[in-house]
């Protein structure tokens, strides 16, 4: 008998995406890459782009590029609170950093925790939009400009989410996407690097994928599809030797270029990938609509101009998902626990000048995340909000 358990997020893998990367990656096709960097350029107003073997990957060439570009002697600025993988990234450049605090009440950057980390000497900065909550970009640039930094958007968890009209991954000097499983758009892997600023694209192409690397990413991409159904999931997520949902730390890779399989997956997968941003903004509204304002939760504000894709809901509940009536009832209905400790935590080497970050601390306790895509039922929905009027444990 199947073990429903929801997923706490979902990208659409259309049917014909593993097809299509089949013949793709067989050669049958024409290389689906060159199409996927026009469309990037064309949706995202970039000048150039560098396609790569992941996400993380992608954010490590731009990191690297940057400080090139910036020369001398600088720090990264990191956020305290995000991905795992932004640590791997920085790692994998192998440079200096430094962690700046997040406001705890919206996600973004604490603006004067920023601007101390930059005025300390980091003259490239990566700014990573947690759940597709779109930040102030345009405060954060007013500081880049005062101390010369370059600004790296990490717009991976973006999807379907505006700044001003417009998207995530179109905003900064450059930015980074992902083709990720749990990113709202997927290729079953594969990022991408857009630049701003003349052609940069050469200078930072990765080396090309094994002939291995290609069948792993078509074996991933038809498991992600198959697994897509809450009561399919539940099977595998129901063995703990497999950690489904768990949160960990990958080692940094050498980047090398997205597998033919992925980019023909992504780019069939783009329509369903923007209807399912659709539903997710759907239920984020009808969520934000009924979750209780209580001592126990309080909401994630929306910075003002922003329209999140809502990849999923971020609350903060008093002492997180632990504290909850059910935890277990709670993580089969998607609710899920966010990072469980910050990057300060997790690689002290990253801290930089800074020593306290109150923002990503709270963060790290308190936040939690509800389902937002269209695989949730009504009554799954129900249920959520009433275990949020009970009282933390």
């Amino acid at each position: 008998m199947a073990i429903r358990h929801q997923l706490a997020v979902y990208s659409p893998v259309p049917i014909g995406a593993p097809l299509r990367g089949v013949a793709a990656a067989l050669r049958v096709t024409t290389d689906p890459r060159p199409a996927l960097i026009d469309a990037l350029q064309r949706d995202f107003d970039a000048t150039s782009v560098v396609l790569t073997g992941s996400g993380t990957q992608a954010l490590q060439v731009a990191i690297a590029h940057a400080v090139r570009r910036a020369g001398g002697e600088t720090s990264v600025a990191l956020p305290a609170f995000s991905c795992f993988d932004v640590a791997s990234a920085a790692i994998g450049a192998n440079v200096s950093t430094s962690l700046y605090d997040l406001d705890p009440g919206t996600l973004a950057p604490d603006l004067a925790s920023f601007e101390r980390v930059l005025s300390a000497g980091a003259r490239v900065a990566v700014v990573a939009p947690l759940y597709g909550m779109a930040v102030d970009w345009d405060a954060l640039e007013t500081l880049a400009i005062k101390y010369g930094t370059i600004l790296i958007e990490d717009a991976a968890q973006g999807h379907g989410a505006t700044w001003r009209g417009r998207p995530l991954g179109a905003l900064g000097e450059i930015s980074t996407l992902s083709f990720g499983r749990g990113k709202g758009w997927t290729g079953g892997g594969g990022g991408a690097v857009l630049f701003r600023r003349g052609n940069l694209a050469d200078s930072a192409t990765p080396d090309a994928p094994r002939t291995a690397v290609e069948a792993r990413t078509l074996a991933g991409l038809v498991a992600q599809w198959t697994l897509g159904r809450p009561s399919v999931y539940g099977i595998p997520h129901s063995i703990p030797a497999l950690g489904l949902g768990e949160t960990t730390f990958h080692p940094p890779v050498t980047p090398t270029d997205i597998t033919r399989g992925a980019a023909a997956a992504a780019l069939h997968g783009a329509r369903a990938s923007r209807e399912e941003a659709a539903r997710r903004r759907e239920n984020a509204r009808w969520f934000r609509e009924r979750v209780p304002q209580c001592d126990w939760i309080r909401s994630i504000r929306p910075t003002p101009g922003a329209a999140p894709g809502y990849l999923r809901l971020p609350i903060r509940f008093a002492r997180g998902l632990s504290a909850m009536a059910s935890p277990t009832r709670a993580l089969a209905l998607g609710v899920a626990p966010s990072y469980p400790s910050t990057l300060a935590d997790l690689a002290p080497c990253l801290t930089g000048p800074e020593r306290r970050w109150a923002g990503a601390d709270e963060l790290a306790r308190d936040l939690v995340t509800l389902p937002t895509h269209s695989r949730l039922t009504g009554a799954e929905r129900d249920e959520i909000v009433r275990m949020l009027h009970q009282k933390p444990r």
